[in-house]
């Protein structure tokens, strides 16, 4: 079966709540925050379907730079200016692993994110090591450490430029 990336749309929210409760249940987000960062970033939100089946996704918003949205929080409208494409989640299931759908959506996000000059995200569940190979580094900001202790111990705050 081929894995396909394309546009989300506000009605696979359910299918990103459903993905998020498998792949993040350590970090619960209400159907709200996705609709959210879906409206936020439509340009910049994907679904993987795997057959017809929805098999992972990826929220991303403009943002700004040395920020973090906190967990579960409708942000309802974007800060001035953004200079940085935030990468609010990538998750897929298992059966999407393996298949280098993670690596051809953040590739893809890279000239989307040229106008902001920067991406940025907040990797957990061990998560460093795939995004260092993906282009970013960890950014040491003391200023964000309770922030990102919100969202775990071992959260660390990671940034691209967008052009490579």
């Amino acid at each position: 079966m081929t894995a396909l990336w394309r546009p989300l749309l506000p009605t696979d929210i359910p299918a990103v709540s459903a993905i998020a409760r498998k792949v993040h249940p350590d970090f619960p987000e209400d159907d709200a925050v996705f609709a959210d960062r879906q409206a936020l970033g439509p340009d910049f939100c994907f679904l993987l379907e795997i057959g017809a089946a929805p098999a992972g996704y990826i929220l991303a918003h403009p943002f700004r730079l040395g920020a973090l949205p906190a967990l579960n929080t409708v942000l309802g409208g974007l800060p001035e200016p953004c200079d940085t494409l935030y990468i609010h989640d990538l998750a897929l299931l298992p059966a999407a692993r393996g298949t280098g759908a993670a690596r051809q959506i953040v590739q893809a996000l890279f000239p989307l994110a040229a106008p902001f000059g920067a991406l940025s995200l907040v990797a957990v569940n061990g998560s460093v090591s795939f995004w260092t190979r993906m282009g970013f580094a960890v950014t040491d900001a003391e200023h964000l450490a309770a922030k990102l202790s919100s969202y775990a111990p071992d959260a660390r705050y990671m940034v691209a430029p967008a052009s490579r």
